[in-house]
């Protein structure tokens, strides 16, 4: 069990460190924060970027960079996005 702890604080720390390193990645909190929605329509808006080649998909978790959300934006201007 004492290994399991010492392994869980390692990843943590690394989870830390990866964050504050690379601030360009946005998460379900970060588009939350972006297009002023609830958690679910954050989401919603993750899998429909993850599911058009811009975002990855890490476990049960969804990313998106900023450059990607960048090119989301300019490549549906004009349509109509069902989210």
């Amino acid at each position: 069990m004492a290994v399991c702890i010492d392994k869980d604080a390692i990843i943590e720390s690394c989870v830390k460190s990866l964050k504050a390193q690379c601030p360009k990645m946005l998460g379900k909190k970060e588009i939350m924060d972006v297009y002023h929605c609830e958690s679910d329509k954050a989401l919603r808006i993750l899998k429909l970027m993850f599911q058009m080649g811009y975002g990855n998909k890490i476990g049960k978790e969804y990313y998106v960079s900023k450059k990607a959300q960048e090119d989301f934006l300019k490549n549906m201007v004009g349509k109509e996005v069902y989210i």
